[in-house]
C-alpha cells in the first residue's frame, strides 16, 4: 500500500561520492528521470506524492556514477545530485 510523504517531502540518497536529492511534490511521474539514466540508479517508488503521483527512488545509489542525466532532462526540476563531502 503507498503512503503519502509530509509536505516537505524530500527523497535522498548517497553513496559516499554523490548524493541524489528528489524533491517529492514537484515529481509528474513522467519517467524521463529513470529512462535516461545510464547506470539504472533510480525506480518508481510506491510512495505517492500529495498530487497522486508516484516519484522515483534511488533504489540502486551505489551505481550512481554523477553524470546528472536525470536533473537535466527532468521537465519539473525535481532530481538533483550533489557531491558529497569528504
Amino acid at each position: 500500500m503507498s503512503t503519502v510523504l509530509p509536505e516537505a517531502g524530500l527523497i535522498a540518497r548517497g553513496n559516499g561520492r554523490y548524493r541524489v536529492n528528489i524533491i517529492v511534490d514537484r515529481c509528474k511521474e513522467c519517467g524521463i528521470c529513470i529512462a535516461v539514466c545510464p547506470m539504472k540508479v533510480l525506480a518508481k517508488s510506491s510512495i505517492l506524492n500529495r498530487n497522486g503521483y508516484r516519484p522515483p527512488e534511488p533504489a540502486h545509489v551505489e551505481k550512481c556514477i554523477g553524470c546528472r542525466l536525470c536533473e537535466y532532462n527532468c521537465p519539473d526540476f525535481a532530481i538533483y545530485v550533489e557531491v558529497e563531502s569528504k
